[in-house]
């Protein structure tokens, strides 16, 4: 599973230097593996914890990075580039922020930008609710009124938005993903009409598509059903080379996605069936996985890559690395980005993760501390 995750996380980064697609897949991706292991923890490891230590385990495992990348990506735009540039298309938080009024914006407004910049929470509302940078007058996308920004311009790690979405569902998580099948169904049949009524209503496509939570909640779902399915591969009798073969076709999907979208894009069936690959797919990848030391860390490595990967493209566009060739520059750019998430980890995340064990967080696995198989997080938490 750890592979899976890194990959997702590659596609990302492979996206937004437009050297290949696949950063929406990845995100829809995330969120099912989020979904996933959210029902394991919940109904093994927090079980009979209290509410407050998943809340305070989860906090520890996605604000320090998203702090420490933040300043790092301020204090590299404010040493690096010149008054009135970008430190990066996609990144330029001292920027965007200087040109903001901010004694003309409303106090709520003022405090929903705090909130969402400081923690994530909200963040993911930038990608279709903007306001004016005098007065804070809002307007939505993508018709956004004249001189407008919005959270995710302010914020100096973007792609937290998607972490918006998920603290989202952290929240509901301890409330919900030990309910009955029949429960977590209706709320997917909620997720899709809210899907089906949005797009009635004319709000379909980008931004709409991926950055509304009760839409996205389905893919949330779709791991959680996809847990319930992991407790009952016992009673399915599946033969070794039949969960190899299904474990195989997930990372096969999410490696193939991208340039085949390309081609079919558009389709309802192409839009929805490699969620469903990958839901079904992910139990059996658990299974085969969740007990080896290098898919674990190799895992580890996600997160960081996730948030990192637009800093590091920024510190590579002001550097002599820009002048090289595109194809060598996206390489060794992609290689700077694991090289930077893989030090964030060692330096920042092991550390706090030792920490999180006082909440109930499991130790990284070991290979000298495999355990059975069982209902477990040791392999990878998130």
């Amino acid at each position: 599973m750890g592979l899976l995750r890194t990959i997702l996380a590659l596609l990302v980064v492979g996206s937004h230097l437009g050297a290949f697609g696949g950063a929406t897949f990845a995100v829809k991706g995330f969120f099912i593996i989020s979904g996933f292991y959210m029902a394991l923890v919940i109904s093994t490891r927090y079980h009979k914890l209290p509410v407050g230590d998943f809340y305070a385990s989860r906090l520890l495992r996605l604000l320090p990075l998203y702090w420490v990348i933040g300043l790092l990506t301020v204090a590299a735009e404010l040493w690096l580039v010149p008054h009135g540039q970008q430190f990066h298309k996609l990144v330029s938080p001292v920027a965007n922020m200087s040109e903001l009024d901010l004694g003309s914006l409303p106090v709520p407004l003022l405090a929903y930008v705090v909130l969402s910049v400081s923690t994530m929470f909200g963040l993911e509302t930038g990608q279709w609710l903007g306001f004016t940078r005098v007065g804070g007058q809002l307007s939505l996308a993508p018709d956004f009124a004249p001189n407008s920004t919005t959270v995710v311009d302010l914020s100096p790690v973007p792609p937290g938005w998607t972490i918006g979405l998920e603290l989202l569902f952290y929240l509901l998580a301890p409330f919900i993903v030990r309910r009955s099948i029949w429960f977590i169904a209706a709320l997917c049949i909620f997720s899709l009409a809210f899907r089906l009524a949005m797009m009635m209503a004319g709000f379909s496509g980008y931004p709409w598509s991926r950055s509304l939570f009760p839409s996205e909640l389905i893919y949330f779902l779709l791991g959680v059903l996809a847990y319930r399915l992991y407790l009952k591969i016992p009673d399915l009798h599946f033969s070794v080379r039949t969960q190899v073969c299904i474990a195989a076709m997930v990372l096969v999907v999410a490696v193939i996605y991208w340039p085949i979208d390309y081609v079919v894009r558009g389709s309802v069936i192409w839009n929805t069936l490699p969620y469903v690959l990958i839901a079904a797919g992910i139990p059996f990848l658990f299974k085969l996985t969740k007990d080896n030391a290098l898919d674990a860390n190799i895992g580890e490595l996600s997160y960081p890559i996730y948030m990192c990967h637009l800093f590091v493209m920024g510190l590579v566009q002001w550097s002599p690395l820009n002048g090289m060739p595109l194809w060598p520059r996206h390489i060794l750019t992609i290689v700077l980005v694991i090289i930077v998430a893989f030090l964030l980890d060692r330096l920042l995340v092991l550390p706090i993760d030792r920490l999180r064990l006082k909440f109930g967080a499991k130790p990284r696995i070991d290979s000298s501390l495999l355990e059975q198989d069982r209902p477990s997080t040791s392999a990878v938490r998130r």
